[in-house]
């Protein structure tokens, strides 16, 4: 292999899963902080259970509350976070390849 292909598997490798991983933290963080603002509110207990965590590529967004999936039914609060905040989502990923150097 020449000195080029070492670099290129080297980002893709090492480099760029750790800077996809950062994009989709602050996705996540997006993500939770509007779903937070969108939940309705009695005891606040489903509130302060959304989170997010980043695991292998993935961002996992959502509550381990037992009546989550019944409130979420009538206030879809964290697809909506996603859709009203999809272009800031975007932008936590622009400049990834150059971040990747």
């Amino acid at each position: 292999m020449n000195e080029i292909s070492l670099n290129i598997e080297n980002v893709i490798k090492n480099i760029l899963p750790s800077v996809i991983e950062k994009g989709l933290d602050k996705a996540g963080y997006i993500v939770e902080n509007d779903a937070k603002r969108k939940v309705g509110v009695d005891t606040g207990t489903l509130r302060k259970s959304v989170t997010h965590d980043v695991e292998d590529g993935i961002c996992y967004i959502g509550s381990n509350v037992e009546y989550a999936p019944y409130h979420h039914e009538k206030n879809p609060f964290l697809e909506d976070a996603i859709q009203e905040n999809l272009q800031e989502i975007m932008n936590c990923f622009e400049g990834v390849l150059e971040d990747a150097e």
